[in-house]
């Protein structure tokens, strides 16, 4: 169970600030049962890739107009925590398993036409080619671990070698199921 105390301090290792592609799990402790949610990091359609501690303050925005807060919807649906009070209940835990390859390639938000004309560069189907990885690597671990998510979504069967990062992949697997 959660202690609740009038002070707490946490510790944000740098590599949860950068923005880049990761996989990162978000290990929910009620009481003495275990939750879990698996996300990523990598826009599938804008060449962008927030950081892992941003993707999880979203998860938590309170604001119910938000379209980040997927973690959020899933504690109130299955937890039956619907309200602020209701998550000093919990304790959350980010593991965050960076992945090589993102490289920003602009800073400034594309109109229609910019983008279109963005997305025959090489560097935006570079981007893609990598961001589709990451995101098969994540469909197989919603997929294979469904039973022990949050996640609203069911994943894809994935051939395990098909994943193009089996070490990630395999520790991921390894924490949830331990």
């Amino acid at each position: 169970m959660s202690n609740n105390k009038l002070y707490n301090s946490i510790e944000i290792p740098g590599s949860f600030l950068i923005p880049g592609f990761s996989i990162y799990v978000l290990e929910i402790i009620k009481e003495k049962n275990k939750w879990f949610y698996i996300g990523m990091t990598g826009d599938p359609y804008y060449p962008s890739a927030r950081s892992a501690f941003h993707r999880l303050s979203g998860h938590l925005e309170l604001n119910t107009r938000s379209t980040q807060n997927q973690l959020l919807i899933a504690l109130n649906q299955k937890l039956n925590i619907n309200s602020v009070e209701d998550l000093k209940k919990l304790d959350i835990r980010m593991h965050h398993f960076p992945i090589e390859g993102f490289r920003r390639i602009t800073d400034k938000k594309l109109d229609n036409v910019t983008m279109q004309k963005l997305q025959q560069t090489e560097e935006y189907k570079d981007y893609k080619i990598k961001q589709k990885k990451v995101a098969v690597l994540e469909n197989a671990l919603i997929y294979k671990l469904d039973d022990k998510l949050l996640n609203k979504t069911i994943g894809k069967i994935i051939e395990e070698d098909k994943i193009d990062f089996p070490e990630v992949y395999n520790r991921i697997l390894k924490l949830v199921n331990s």
